[in-house]
């Protein structure tokens, strides 16, 4: 009898999501808070709006909406103070991590070096609880 049989246990820290956000963008101040019902984005970005240089606070929440079977889909269910689309591109076009359109952002597990290291399977369960991600990968 496997010990996995109800599929192999994966998290995915806020950190983790952070580093991911920030690894090609050393402009953007972000931090990533896990709840039991969404995700939360806050921090500051700089923004150049013709010849000037400015920072603008934000603060986006994400509620996940879909599961395929390597990737899951978050719906953006609200941006603050302003819901600009080339923000949202700016903070969640990171492929092979996160992927941007029409307001759903899809994270592909997949590119996450703890889960690429079980080759075989897809996203049986998820859940969000206090900091983090937790998946389930059938086998």
């Amino acid at each position: 009898m496997s010990p996995f049989k109800n599929g192999i246990p994966i998290t995915v820290t806020e950190a983790m999501i952070e580093r991911i956000i920030k690894l090609k963008s050393s402009d953007q101040d972000i931090k990533v808070e896990i709840t039991p019902s969404h995700i939360v984005l806050s921090g500051t970005m700089e923004v150049k709006k013709m010849m000037f240089k400015k920072n603008v606070a934000f603060r986006i929440t994400l509620k996940p909406i879909h599961v395929e079977k390597r990737t899951i889909s978050f719906e953006l269910v609200e941006m603050e103070p302003i819901d600009r689309d080339f923000i949202n591109k700016r903070i969640f076009n990171r492929p092979p991590f996160f992927e941007y359109e029409k307001r759903t952002i899809k994270m592909n597990v997949n590119a996450w070096s703890i889960v690429r290291k079980i080759p075989i399977g897809t996203i049986k369960s998820y859940e969000l609880v206090e900091g983090a991600l937790k998946m389930k990968l059938s086998l």
